[in-house]
């Protein structure tokens, strides 16, 4: 005997519905830097070594990442699953993003200023809010133009 159809696919799991948000605005902001810094480096903006860097360049190497975070934990924040705060998403975002900062700057301890290391950790928490927040924004703005009517609650901040 058959089984009966079935009427699409699955849901995922409960826990990978609130991972892969954070994960794929991870992987979108680590995809970004990587083309920006190859592009760069390849066109003679930046040092293709990794030697030291003057402070323009610095500058803007944090400001292009801190966009990139900013952009990837809006996107974690879009995707997250209806009903769940998504400032959450991207706070979760920004805290892997500080971690993966901190390791940085001890790696690079020495090798760049101490102001850059530092900036790098400082920033990502701030980004991560602008990015949530620019998300549950834009979100509110889209429900009423939907024309749904519906007084849903979507806790977002």
């Amino acid at each position: 005997m058959n089984p009966p159809p079935t009427q699409g696919a699955p849901p995922p799991p409960p826990l990978l519905r609130h991972i892969l948000p954070v994960i794929a605005g991870g992987f979108l902001c680590f995809v970004l830097t990587l083309v920006t810094d190859n592009t760069l480096a390849a066109h003679g903006a930046l040092s293709a070594t990794g030697g030291a860097a003057d402070t323009g360049h610095l500058l803007l190497i944090g400001g292009y990442r801190g966009l990139f975070a900013v952009l990837g934990c809006h996107l974690a924040a879009r995707l997250a699953p209806e009903g769940n705060p998504r400032i959450r998403y991207a706070l979760a975002l920004g805290f892997l993003l500080m971690a993966v900062s901190i390791a940085a700057a001890v790696s690079s301890w020495g090798q760049v200023p101490a102001w850059y290391s530092l900036g790098a950790v400082a920033v990502t928490i701030p980004c991560a809010i602008i990015g949530g927040a620019t998300a549950v924004r834009v979100l509110e703005k889209a429900r009423p133009a939907a024309g749904s009517g519906q007084s849903g609650s979507d806790p977002g901040v």
